[in-house]
């Protein structure tokens, strides 16, 4: 634009008056405090009775699952005992004794799963509610590795060193195994018990299956594991030390026939010793002392 140029007056009238600042600002009507708080209030309130009408509902449901004879256990009959081959089912029953008359729930499950496993022969339980009015329980049984003979009464072991009563018409090959009194701390008896399996498990190495030979295996001596070979005369006491099982058991058949020829009786054999074999050490030891 020069100089000379008159400045051009633009018309705002009309459809560009939308383009007008307003004069005045818009008033912004706002609601009061005292709206806000009584909408608070109010929403407050609603859930306040809908959880006491929730409280009233399970309140309700409790009673009616607790006093309802639809849930009632009526009778032992209603303890379902399963997997249970050694256990018998009345000492499973006996543990829901305070049960009987009252609903299932009110059977406290983990009270009674403990009780349960105080049982010798389970190892674990597991307690079911079975709606409406029943109880399942599923024991997982112990494995016997040994029979264990404490005096002249013979039981049975397992390998965490639980001694069982032997069930009726049950049947079982193993080994005896003595050196183990219910005295000792369990934790001692599964470690004896670990020697027992782990010298049995060397002496069956290599599908030898030597351990069918022997009637019995102390453990009284963690240092001398000790078994009995059943023979013609009797049995020989056999000294097998805490290794090497196999190999020492091979050496004591091998020089068997030997000693029978010689006519001379053997009782016991000290194999403890790499490349010597002592017979009958207790009379060895005697006739050196004199």
């Amino acid at each position: 634009m020069t100089h000379n140029d008159k400045p051009t007056n633009v018309d705002i009238s009309g459809d560009d008056a939308r383009y007008r600042r307003p004069r005045k600002p818009v008033e912004v009507r706002r609601r009061g405090r005292w709206k806000d708080a009584l909408w608070l209030s109010a929403r407050i309130a609603a859930a306040g009775l809908a959880l006491a009408a929730l409280g009233v509902a399970g309140y309700a449901g409790y009673r009616f699952a607790a006093t309802s004879p639809v849930f009632r256990l009526d009778g032992a009959e209603a303890i379902e005992v399963v997997e249970a081959a050694n256990v018998p089912p009345e000492a499973v029953r006996d543990r829901f004794a305070d049960d009987l008359g009252g609903t299932v729930f009110g059977v406290p499950l983990e009270e009674r799963r403990r009780a349960l496993e105080e049982i010798p022969w389970v190892e674990a339980a597991t307690v079911q509610r079975l709606l409406p009015d029943r109880m399942r329980v599923h024991l997982r049984e112990r494995t016997p590795v040994a029979f264990l003979r404490q005096d002249s009464a013979l039981s049975l072991i397992d390998i965490h060193g639980v001694i069982l009563t032997p069930p009726q018409g049950a049947s079982y090959d193993f080994a005896v195994l003595s050196g183990i009194s219910e005295s000792l701390p369990r934790e001692e008896r599964a470690a004896r018990v670990g020697l027992y399996l782990q010298m049995i498990a060397e002496l069956d190495s290599g599908e030898k299956n030597y351990s069918r030979q022997l009637s019995e295996i102390d453990v009284s001596d963690l240092d001398n594991l000790r078994a009995t070979h059943p023979v013609a005369e009797g049995v020989v006491l056999l000294h097998f030390g805490r290794d090497r099982y196999q190999e020492k058991f091979e050496a004591y058949l091998q020089h068997r026939p030997l000693w029978q020829q010689s006519g001379e009786t053997v009782r016991a054999v000290d194999l403890r010793y790499r490349g010597q074999i002592v017979l009958n050490p207790e009379t060895a030891a005697e006739a050196g002392g004199r």
